[in-house]
């Protein structure tokens, strides 16, 4: 199989560009944080097969990556997108680390998180070790954390995670008593406020993810995001899987790549195509 060389910062370009076309051209007919995620979801896969990164390490990196998707209606209880990556160095054996992204659009008019639902937060950060929450914005997002540090593509962005320990201690302040409410109770954040604290989703997936941060590294976890524990979905109303997985190898120098990854077929259906009427949703 070719491998595709790459720069660091091309690619990182590379995935500014899927995440704000894929976020605009969702605006504002198809303004719904899961179809945006399924449009994102299709064109990362194109993106992140076979390809070598230069400048991300002394080493050569290669990347491999696959897309699931939860077959069936099942209400999840853990996040939209399950991230698994597995890391590989040349002489040592590989180990893989997982994540939770729980997605929400801004509102049209409001400028605010309008969605946001305290217990299911609360929920997420039980189950696993630094979740985050995924915002998608029709409009750029220019207050990160640290805005000096990031490239000049981070003027388009349009996609930023937030970790879900910090959102919680935000409704906190505006209420205390969430964990009580209804699990469908919603506390509205606004924007600007939240975002101060967040970092470009491209900057979290190069710059963490493919590093071995921020990710949980719980085994049993892992095997139950690929769908080999409740293997019958058809009888629950919930579900300790999410809606969408990624699967990524990331290989540091000679070390083989990972192209065929272990996940349960008979849960989740691989996304192999870009165009969206080819899986069913």
């Amino acid at each position: 199989m070719n491998i595709l060389q790459m720069s660091l910062m091309t690619l990182y370009s590379e995935l500014e560009k899927i995440f704000r076309q894929q976020i605009l051209d969702s605006y504002p007919s198809d303004w719904d944080e899961d179809y945006i995620t399924r449009k994102i979801l299709f064109e990362y896969r194109k993106l992140f097969r076979n390809i070598q990164i230069n400048g991300f390490s002394s080493l050569p990196v290669t990347i491999n990556s696959a897309a699931y998707k939860l077959i069936g209606n099942t209400e999840t209880q853990f996040g939209d997108i399950g991230f698994i990556v597995k890391l590989t160095y040349s002489g040592s054996h590989s180990f893989e680390g997982a994540t939770s992204l729980e997605a929400k659009k801004i509102h049209k008019n409001k400028r605010s998180f309008e969605e946001i639902k305290g217990k299911q937060l609360n929920k997420i950060s039980s189950k696993i070790q630094y979740p985050m929450l995924l915002m998608y914005d029709n409009k750029p997002i220019k207050k990160f954390h640290d805005y000096s540090f990031f490239p000049t593509t981070t003027k388009h962005n349009h996609a930023v995670v937030v970790p879900i320990n910090i959102v919680e201690s935000i409704i906190r302040e505006i209420n205390p008593y969430y964990i009580d409410k209804d699990k469908n109770y919603k506390i509205p954040i606004d924007g600007n406020s939240i975002y101060k604290f967040s970092v470009p989703l491209a900057y979290q997936i190069l710059f963490r993810y493919f590093r071995g941060l921020d990710l949980d590294f719980n085994q049993e976890l892992i095997r139950n995001l690929k769908g080999y524990q409740n293997q019958d979905l058809s009888y629950l109303q919930e579900s300790n899987l999410p809606q969408y997985l990624l699967v990524v190898s990331v290989s540091y120098g000679e070390a083989e790549t990972m192209i065929d990854f272990d996940i349960n077929t008979e849960i989740f259906t691989e996304i192999t195509s870009s165009e969206l009427d080819e899986v069913e949703f």
